[in-house]
Parts: structure tokens; sequence; C-alpha cells
């Protein structure tokens, strides 16, 4: 769903408005057995398409017709073949959640996914049973369901959705508009210190992490949604399309 900067006032029923979802695989086969994974946790009416690395018609694949796109990783030896495949879709589709599952052995840099635009990067178990756990977390999650979309008011300095308003003070306000404008969703700490007026080689990471802390606690209190979740060894993210700026 593309940012439209128009209040949302009602509740979204996403089982009528949610696109479809597609699995990519470095093999077909791969790309079928998630999605067979995927369709265990979704309303039937949601299509699930498959499609592997390598297809010639790969960038011919309109993938703004899906909500979310799971790229499977299931060798090191695709790492650099999927990281550019996630930097080719977030390029061109700012909307779509890409997830990225680790289902291979060995040693993957997930901040790099993360960096190329990824918004979800996990390694997935071995037993069927912790991943299913994982898809269901995912599925249930704010981030999937649509309960909110926010537009922040940077005029009037304050968050508006579901007929409620929530004041932001103006540091706050700056952190969300550059959340939302960033191509990843996703801010570093130093770069969270710098809109906040602070000295990045001197500041207080717990004064940082205690400010994210109060704006997020804020942003939960009023709409029920934990909207800023930390990217570990980096900074922190927003949900993406949750926040849309006037």
């Amino acid at each position: 769903m593309m940012l439209t900067g128009k209040i949302t006032t009602t509740r979204h029923n996403h089982v009528k408005e949610v696109p479809g979802i597609l699995t990519m695989g470095r093999t077909h086969l791969i790309a079928e057995d998630f999605r067979t994974l995927v369709v265990g946790h979704i309303a039937r009416d949601i299509p699930v398409d498959t499609m592997c690395y390598n297809n010639p018609f790969r960038k011919n694949r309109d993938t703004h017709s899906y909500r979310a796109i799971f790229i499977v990783i299931d060798s090191p030896l695709v790492f650099i073949e999927s990281l550019g495949l996630v930097e080719s879709i977030r390029a061109q589709n700012q909307a779509s959640i890409i997830f990225v599952a680790i289902t291979g052995k060995g040693t993957y840099n997930k901040m790099k996914y993360y960096l190329a635009g990824a918004d979800h990067c996990i390694k997935f178990a071995t037993l069927p049973n912790e991943n299913c756990d994982v898809l269901a977390d995912f599925f249930d999650s704010a981030e999937w369901q649509k309960k909110h979309s926010l537009l922040l008011d940077p005029t009037r300095m304050c968050l508006i959705g579901d007929y409620k308003k929530l004041d932001v003070s103006f540091p706050e306000m700056k952190i969300l508009e550059a959340f939302s404008e960033t191509r990843n969703q996703i801010l570093s700490h130093d770069e969270i210190a710098r809109i906040m007026g602070l000295n990045i080689n001197f500041y207080d990471p717990r004064a940082l992490e205690k400010s994210i802390s109060r704006l997020r606690g804020k942003i939960k209190d009023m709409y029920g949604t934990n909207a800023i979740q930390s990217i570990r060894g980096h900074g922190y993210r927003l949900i993406r399309g949750l926040i849309a700026t006037a």
C-alpha cells in the first residue's frame, strides 16, 4: 500500500485490501516449500505466488502488487545475489514489506539486508514448529494487520489517526519525519543523535535510548502499536507504512 498522506479514520479490513504475497527462492522448489509455510497462516483468498531468483522475467514482475515479499536464503553462496535482489526491489517499491528468511546453515550479515531495504531478517530454525511461530508472530503483528494508519502533521507537531491526536515534541517530530522519509525506514544511533542536536562524538547512548523509549511508549499508549523497533547494534526501524507525512 503506497503512502498517500491522507488521514485514515477507520480500521482497515485487511482481507479485502491486502494484495498478494510473493515467495522467492534460489529454485522454484525452495520458493514452493516456503509458500506452503506461508499459506498456513493467511486467509484463503490472499494469493501467494512463487518465483526463483534467476527467472529471466523477474525484472518485469510488478512487485507493487504484493503486500509482502519473502526472500528465502538457503545458502551463504547466494548472499550477494539476494542482497542485490533486496536492493532492486526496494529501489522500485517503497510500500511492500520485504522479509528475508534465512533457512541455510552458515554465517550471514543480517545488517546488510536491513540497510539494503529489508524490513525483517530472520534466521529460521530446523524445527518446523519454531518456524511456524515466527510466521505466526509476523502475520499477527500490527505491521501486517494494518490496524492503524497515522498522519504526521509537522505544522501542528502531532500524530493523527483513529480519531485521536497525539502531540509530539519538536525533536520527536523530526525523528518521525526522518524515519518516514528514509528508504529502509531505519535510522542509526548516530543519525538519531544528529537529528536530536546531540554531539555524535560525545552523546550518551542511554539518553538517546530513553528518548526513543519515551516516543515509542507515547505512540503505543495512544494507538496500541509498537511503532519503533530496535535493530540490534545499529539503531531503530519504523513499521513500514504506519506513518505518512502531511
